[in-house]
């Protein structure tokens, strides 16, 4: 008998007042923001898992599995992705894309991200085509509205109908390369005298 593999994402929820972490686990293997995106059910199940208020973060309560309405999630965050199987096509999973890095207006949150695009796409042009519900960010800190410390997370997926504002954040220019020193011409040799 051979068992059906099991992928296991290890995830955080944030709603407007909530966290909630687990294990999401999928039998067909797909990245955390594709299996979010492609999820048909409204409830995301959780198993071992912990939710606690967003304020109180340390009052956690442990649950052996909890269902998380996707639609209350204001960001999905990546702990720890399963490894993809050894047959997973990497190459149709990259596309020639342009990091845009933006800053997201929430009821909750205040969102720093990378976001990427087609090039010759402005953000604007981008989040207008964008079909998902999810946006998938990269470099994400996350500050809470209502105070207390930054989050940091690698990977996050940002509802896009939680978004209430945004803009991109212009990249500082690089600074311009050290002048290099103006070259000094070599002093000429002395020149001996002849007779004397």
């Amino acid at each position: 008998m051979r068992l059906t593999p099991v992928y296991t994402h290890h995830i955080e929820i944030y709603t407007t007042s909530l966290v909630i972490s687990g294990a999401y686990d999928l039998v067909i293997y797909r990245r955390v923001s594709d299996a979010i995106n492609d999820e048909q059910r409204r409830y995301i199940t959780l198993r071992d898992a912990m939710i606690a208020p967003l304020s109180h973060a340390h009052t956690t309560q442990r649950l052996p599995q909890l269902l998380c309405d996707r639609s209350e999630s204001v960001l999905v965050a990546t702990l720890a992705e399963a490894p993809p199987p050894p047959d997973y096509p990497l190459e149709e999973q990259r596309r020639e894309v342009v990091p845009l890095t933006a800053m997201f207006f929430t009821t909750a949150f205040v969102v720093r991200g990378t976001y990427y695009v087609r090039p010759g796409l402005t953000l604007a042009e981008a989040l207008e085509r964008n079909t998902e519900e999810f946006l998938p960010l990269r470099n994400v800190h996350m500050f809470p509205i209502a105070g207390g410390a930054p989050i940091v997370r690698n990977f996050a997926a940002l509802a896009h109908s939680r978004i209430v504002a945004l803009y991109q954040v212009r990249e500082l220019p690089a600074p311009p390369p050290p002048a290099s020193p103006e070259p000094v011409e070599p002093a000429p040799a002395p020149q001996e005298e002849v007779g004397g």
